[in-house]
């Protein structure tokens, strides 16, 4: 009985340490992993916080700079005090370059005018950050400089001519690039961690262009290596060789650089050292001692916390998906799918807050069906709610992302256009009332009869309310109303 006892409490305390330790290895591996995500995501936040940076100063640097009228008139006088404004903006900002290209990507005033080499008379035609530009949009990109070879991030800036200013119908002049170093700190600190432990494990950190290339590491000795077969792509933690060593390999692909990557490599151990290194001490040996004498008492532990934790996760998941599904619903517009008033009041105030902040051009379109009264006593309440639906699925198939689009109430439709001025937002409203004209000759299912509306844009103001800018979108919606409808009325 006493043999049979101590063989019961042997495979006992086996299969509880077996336990005990694949949770262990399994919770050390789950730690890897994320603090592998961590690092990550703390370097790809602040490349994205250094873009957003970067973008701010090139936009205000245009305005700051005059780019747009000097543009229009580049004379020699012009140029030269451009060339002085543009290393005094290069010196406060700490950038690499700033220099200002034409319309066909000819480099007409830079920073480093009177160095050597300069931007000036360089064409940067074939830059994609000047294509983009071309398109009217801001751009980045990362690059080595044509001229000195070095690595670098550009960020560019589209100079559109105002029809006000230059006489002309808005056109694109040129652009505004500005060339930073792009330094990432973390890895530097990544650097010093290195050498103060002077060990081999710690993971190697790395900015990996296209083709594989390394342009920023904290391991000496890899910025301009090639990783041939480097599996940047896909989620997960996948096993890499090179030059001889096996490596645990993570990466995340920078949305504002399509194509580069910041890649983790984690060296790997052998699975045996892997496997007995937590038993190779006097703290596991006096572990497996002590866990032999409450085997028992551990293994119903474990199956009862695992079973809680198990239970608790399972609730937390179920209250979270509750939650987000009851705070959908109580912004959305059950009958048309957009967003409600109380959504509006909220977005509206957060964008006016920004409007205000940067001083970017913010509009309000309120939209009003025609006769809609008429619609519901002519055709019922049936008609009426696919006329609602059918406008709410124009408005919102045709806005762009930024845009955002509410139900007011009853018949009456709200769009905020951030970035967007009077005009931009008349542009945006004559182009849901086409969609609706077109949607009615080309529906499978016609309503039957035509269907229009009427539209009030007011334009945000400096200090103005929420209230006030709806009561100016409002009031120009009743002066088209008052002048027969079925048209578009924009704040002076």
């Amino acid at each position: 009985m006493f043999l049979q006892v101590c063989v019961l409490g042997l495979l006992a305390a086996i299969t509880s340490g077996l336990l005990l330790y694949q949770e262990s290895q399994r919770s050390r591996r789950a730690a890897d992993r994320q603090l592998a995500h961590e690092e990550l995501l703390r370097l790809n936040d602040f490349v994205e916080t250094l873009v957003l940076s970067r973008q701010r100063s090139t936009a205000t640097v245009s305005y700051a700079a005059n780019i747009e009228r000097y543009l229009l008139k580049p004379s020699p006088q012009a140029t030269a005090a451009m060339n002085t404004r543009l290393r005094k903006l290069r010196d406060s900002l700490a950038v690499s370059a700033i220099y200002v290209l034409d319309e066909t990507g000819l480099t007409l005033a830079s920073s480093d005018y009177n160095e050597t080499p300069s931007h000036v008379g360089q064409n940067f035609q074939t830059r994609d950050y000047f294509r983009q530009s071309l398109l009217g949009l801001p751009a980045q990109e990362i690059d080595n400089g044509r001229l000195t070879g070095r690595f670098g991030a550009y960020y560019s800036y589209p100079i559109i001519g105002d029809s006000a200013v230059g006489g002309d119908s808005s056109r694109f002049l040129g652009a505004l690039v500005i060339k930073d170093s792009f330094k990432l700190p973390l890895l530097g600190s990544a650097k010093k961690e290195i050498a103060a432990l002077k060990v081999n494990t710690v993971s190697v950190v790395n900015m990996v262009g296209p083709g594989g290339r390394i342009v920023a590491s904290n391991r000496d000795g890899w910025i301009g290596k090639v990783l041939a077969g480097v599996p940047l792509s896909g989620k997960g933690h996948r096993r890499f060789n090179f030059e001889g060593a096996t490596y645990t390999a993570t990466s995340v692909e920078l949305q504002d650089f399509p194509g580069w990557h910041l890649l983790r490599l984690q060296p790997t151990r052998h699975w045996l050292v892997d496997t007995l290194s937590p038993l190779m001490t006097q703290t596991g040996g006096l572990y497996l001692l002590l866990l032999c004498a409450v085997m028992v008492g551990m293994i119903g532990f474990y199956r009862r916390a695992a079973v809680s934790v198990r239970k608790r996760e399972l609730a937390h998941k179920r209250l979270r998906r509750s939650h987000q599904r009851y705070r959908e619903l109580s912004c959305r517009d059950a009958l048309t799918g957009l967003y409600n008033r109380r959504a509006y009041q909220n977005d509206l105030a957060r964008e006016i807050q920004r409007a205000q902040r940067y001083g970017h051009p913010l509009s309000v379109a309120l939209l009003d069906i025609d006769f809609f009264k008429k619609i519901n006593d002519l055709h019922g309440h049936e008609t009426g709610d696919r006329v609602l639906r059918q406008i709410a699925k124009l408005i919102r198939d045709t806005i762009r992302e930024a845009d955002m689009a509410y139900r007011f109430g009853g018949e009456e439709f709200i769009v905020v256009l951030p970035e967007t001025d009077g005009s931009a937002a008349e542009t945006v409203i004559k182009r849901i009332q086409k969609a609706l004209l077109d949607s009615e000759a080309n529906a499978e299912e016609p309503i039957g009869f035509p269907v229009t509306f009427s539209c009030g844009i007011a334009a945000y103001q400096q200090n103005d309310t929420a209230r006030e800018l709806f009561e100016r979108a409002d009031a120009l919606l009743y002066r088209v109303k008052a002048n027969g409808r079925n048209g578009v009325q924009v704040q002076d």
